[in-house]
């Protein structure tokens, strides 16, 4: 992972984080296959659960490492009307 030293990074990214995960959508897809979770702006991105609660926690936990690997590769981040979106 990514270390930040200087903290108003680490918060700039928690907050880019949180607007992300707000526009978050979830879909129930039956009894035996629980709930799927998205961004759509973040080609990808997509966790499962077998509660809508399970299916957040599991796409903010893949949101995070999406985030770490697009630095990493240095893609930066870009406006798009909903979010900020790291390409």
């Amino acid at each position: 992972k990514i270390i930040f030293e200087d903290i108003g990074i680490m918060r700039t990214l928690e907050a880019y984080q949180q607007q992300a995960l707000k526009l978050a959508e979830v879909t129930f897809l039956g009894d035996d296959e629980g709930f799927v979770a998205r961004i759509p702006e973040f080609r990808g991105l997509i966790a499962t659960g077998e509660s809508k609660k399970e299916a957040l926690a599991e796409l903010e936990t893949a949101l995070a490492d999406w985030i770490n690997l697009a630095l990493k590769r240095g893609l930066g981040f870009l406006t798009t009307k909903r979010v900020l979106v790291a390409r």
